[in-house]
């Protein structure tokens, strides 16, 4: 466990880390976002990768993607902007 008690979790303490990086916030780990007609949650960063640094899970069979930073930073943005 983590000094406040909660459960260590590498995945979101990496993107935290990294996230600034990337252009992309510390909070947007676990975020959702649609491409398409369908809807991803980001799941980590991986700074090896860096044409597709950002792991994406598809909401509906939790299958594993890989995006561009510059993609989902811009989905998150459209996202953010609908009424």
């Amino acid at each position: 466990p983590a000094s406040d008690g909660t459960a260590f979790n590498l995945e979101k303490d990496r993107f935290e880390f990294l996230a600034g990086h990337y252009s992309l916030a510390a909070s947007d780990f676990g975020r959702e976002f649609t491409t398409g007609s369908e809807r991803f949650r980001i799941t980590g960063i991986d700074p090896k990768r860096p044409k597709y640094p950002i792991s994406a899970e598809r909401i509906p069979d939790k299958r594993g993607f890989k995006f561009t930073a510059e993609n989902v930073a811009m989905l998150l943005q459209a996202r953010a902007n609908k009424p």
